[in-house]
């Protein structure tokens, strides 16, 4: 049996598309009218390797990653990989593409740091909602060497570039975190657009320097809570009126210092 799991591996074009319990049952089911097969557990380390065989090489620098592969290939046998530099490295295949131009009034955008190779800053994803559907869709990955602004500007720039096909694309709308790197470079690229920020990352940054500075101060009074939770919702709250409220708020926790002072 051992000989037909590594025969039956290295048929395999794709070693990414092996399921190991999927291939063990559909040849210990052909074998066993034979002879008698081995558990699984007994052989899965011997299937991982094989597989592990069939890789590619690890890649240990942003210099090592490949300009041409046959991983970079869709099962149309499309390229998928259509730009790298010293900094960038971008993979659209030609349906992300389609999707980019067609379903552009609204572009969201974030990085990744979970699933970044260890030599890169982050994983840097586009993606779309295609109403018709009521879902989103993933339209671009690129993995960053570093933040800057330059690197960001490139990354829309080559994005756009590679939609267009005699069509201008140009969005209506952004959604991205506070980045500034990120606002600027879109801005630069498509300069009609309209930048939203992201209520969810809003929130998460003023969480995180509440901890820092006061949150025991906070979390223990109730009326600074309330305050705190009033400055987290100004998202929210009319254009008009947001300093008026910023104020009031100001004020009001002011004063509650003063008397505890």
């Amino acid at each position: 049996m051992k000989h037909k799991i590594k025969d039956e591996i290295k048929k395999h074009s794709n070693p990414f598309d092996i399921k190991r319990k999927r291939l063990y049952n559909e040849i210990s089911k052909e074998m066993g009218f034979i002879y008698p097969c081995p558990e699984y557990i007994s052989v899965k380390t011997l299937i991982l390797r094989s597989i592990n065989k069939k890789l590619p090489s690890n890649v240990t620098t942003f210099n090592e990653i490949p300009n041409e592969s046959e991983y970079y290939k869709t099962e149309r046998n499309e390229d998928f990989m259509i730009f790298k530099n010293s900094d960038l490295v971008i993979f659209q295949s030609p349906f992300q593409a389609k999707l980019f131009k067609k379903y552009n009034n609204d572009i969201f955008v974030d990085g990744t740091f979970y699933i970044a190779p260890k030599f890169s800053q982050q994983v840097f994803i586009t993606r779309t909602y295609v109403k018709e559907l009521n879902s989103f869709y993933t339209t671009s990955y690129a993995i960053l060497r570093n933040k800057k602004q330059k690197t960001y500007k490139m990354l829309f720039n080559k994005l756009k570039q590679n939609s267009n096909n005699n069509i201008i694309t140009e969005p209506k709308n952004v959604y991205c975190d506070f980045e500034k790197g990120i606002s600027k470079a879109v801005k630069k690229i498509f300069p009609n657009i309209n930048i939203k920020y992201c209520i969810w990352h809003y929130k998460n940054l003023l969480e995180i320097k509440k901890n820092e500075l006061c949150r025991n101060e906070v979390n223990d009074d109730e009326k600074i809570f309330n305050y705190y939770k009033g400055i987290s919702n100004l998202p929210f709250i009319n254009p008009e009126y947001i300093m008026d409220i910023f104020s009031l708020i100001k004020t009001k926790s002011i004063e509650k210092i003063l008397v505890n002072f």
